[in-house]
């Protein structure tokens, strides 16, 4: 088991910043395993991220059989995800998240129902725990699946978080992103 970088994502979770930090990185993923950086994204409250797959392939479904808006935007902490796929460059984008911040993403300082201000859109987080997916376990190992799931770790986010659109806006490279 790496628990050395297992351990610096767990510090990495518990140093970020609080309140405000960065937007460092910005995905697209207009399909299904294609991840595209941008440097802009277009939030909107009824379609999620603008070309984004969420609308037409969100796994979580509503009774109704439309995507769940809870799970619009996947938000991750840069730095914690770099310490599960290195330092190479851009490989932090083999996550897949939408938003790559610095940010303190914790259940202490972000607890559910807390609003974001991000460039111009207004982000919510859900209510819907983000565990990993079986995606991150086949890209980065079993150990590093189960080092997230660890109840002690479940609080950290080391795995982001999932938000609803409450504002439609654009986002971009380098803006601030903080709790309002």
């Amino acid at each position: 088991m790496e628990v050395g970088k297992y351990q610096a994502a767990v510090a990495s979770a518990q140093s970020a910043p609080l309140r405000v930090g960065t937007v460092e990185y910005l995905m697209n993923r207009p399909a299904e395993g294609v991840h595209v950086p941008v440097e802009e994204l277009t939030l909107d409250v009824e379609a999620g991220i603008v070309g984004d797959r969420w609308r037409d392939t969100a796994w979580l479904r509503l009774s109704d059989g439309g995507p769940d808006r809870r799970v619009q935007v996947s938000v991750t902490n840069t730095n914690v995800v770099r310490c599960f796929t290195g330092d190479e460059p851009d490989s932090h984008y083999r996550c897949g998240d939408n938003l790559y911040v610095d940010l303190n993403l914790t259940v202490a300082a972000l607890p559910v129902g807390s609003r974001i201000l991000v460039g111009e859109a207004v982000l919510e987080v859900s209510d819907v725990m983000n565990d990993a997916c079986g995606k991150f376990a086949q890209r980065f190992g079993g150990e590093a699946l189960q080092w997230v799931r660890e109840p002690e770790h479940l609080s950290l986010r080391l795995r982001g978080l999932f938000c609803l659109i409450v504002r439609s806006g654009r986002v971009r490279r380098g803006d601030l992103i903080e709790l309002i």
